[in-house]
């Protein structure tokens, strides 16, 4: 049985940032969890106080115009840990895109908390 690879977002808070494809989704955790330590630096970010803080992650299945980014900048895109990885430099959906036939998605409403 063959399966065909599933493209995954890797969201830093809140904000899509890469795209990639692997098969399973313990692959995709552990590939984003080496990437995030060996770009650790350039994430942290400093409160007022001056201690880190932490980005927010979050992996979850690409939507259609990020998987629609992979696709045309796949070809290009430098490998991390023989995947193909593509950076997004900005999101890539507007706003108020849908994702359950018409309600804007909860979860990508910052005052839903």
């Amino acid at each position: 049985m063959s399966f065909s690879p599933s493209t995954f977002t890797l969201e830093i808070n809140g904000k899509p940032m890469l795209v990639f494809q692997t098969k399973w989704q313990v692959d995709a955790d552990e590939l984003c969890r080496d990437w995030v330590k060996s770009h650790w630096a350039q994430l942290v970010s400093k409160d007022r106080y001056g201690n880190d803080v932490p980005p927010i992650l979050k992996i979850r299945m690409a939507r259609s115009t990020e998987k629609s980014a992979y696709d045309a900048a796949a070809e290009s895109a430098e490998p991390f840990r023989d995947v193909k990885v593509v950076g997004l430099a900005a999101a890539t959906e507007q706003p108020n895109e849908t994702h359950d036939g018409g309600k804007p998605d909860a979860s990508d409403d910052p005052q839903a908390s």
